[in-house]
């Protein structure tokens, strides 16, 4: 199988490639990736549908906001997540031969016009949330309707640095530096800091203010 996008979408590819040991080749401004005849179908119709209502929501959502800014693309990106991945997964098939971005321009007109609904609020308000009361009264109102993927999340600091860790305490991957985007894209329904006195104060209230009802301070843990 082959699976191809222009540079828009590389991102996903490589997503793909190292989930998939893929090799990833580019030819005529287009990169391509090869996966072999054993992968897993329906892993891999899964962890395509997920770039779509991430990677690939995330870019249309930068693309036509007026506010670029990046905790708000991460919280729209969640928002009503579950949703969007249903109707992802019927609007495109694997094929042998499968282009990305043909999939993001023609396939996905009926995501698009969900999307574009949530753009045009945000846009319409726009001169409203410049001012950071409201842009963050914005931010903790998707926070709290946003769909969560797992039950808890532990922040704790190794090392001076903040980390977000599972139930069993094992750090999570953590794509964003920036500990309120990755605890938006970790998307937990409660969260237990530990060891508070080390994070900065202004970050502790910040989290307990855009994740209200659902921050635990949890003293003297040691990972």
């Amino acid at each position: 199988m082959e699976i191809s996008t222009d540079e828009r979408f590389v991102f996903c590819l490589e997503h793909l490639a190292q989930k998939f040991h893929g090799q990833i080749k580019r030819t005529d401004m287009r990169y391509n990736l090869i996966l072999n005849t054993g992968v897993d179908n329906f892993r891999l119709f899964d962890s395509i549908v997920n770039q779509i209502v991430t990677t690939m929501k995330g870019y249309y959502l930068q693309s036509k906001m007026r506010i670029k800014n990046k905790t708000l693309i991460k919280v729209l990106i969640n928002y009503d997540k579950k949703s969007d991945t249903v109707i992802a997964g019927s609007l495109f098939q694997l094929t042998p031969q499968l282009l990305l971005d043909s999939i993001y321009d023609f396939a996905l007109t009926r995501l698009k016009c969900r999307w574009d609904e949530v753009i045009q609020l945000v846009n319409e308000n726009y001169f409203q949330l410049t001012q950071t009361v409201l842009f963050n009264e914005l931010l903790r109102f998707l926070i709290l309707n946003m769909d969560y993927r797992v039950s808890e999340a532990h922040v704790m600091v190794v090392d001076n640095q903040p980390i977000i860790c599972d139930k069993k305490l094992q750090p999570l991957p953590q794509g964003d530096e920036d500990i309120i985007n990755a605890l938006i894209e970790v998307a937990p329904r409660q969260i237990f800091i530990h060891n508070d006195s080390l994070l900065a104060r202004d970050l502790v209230e910040r989290i307990e203010y855009l994740f209200p009802n659902c921050v635990c301070i949890e003293y003297n843990a040691v990972l």
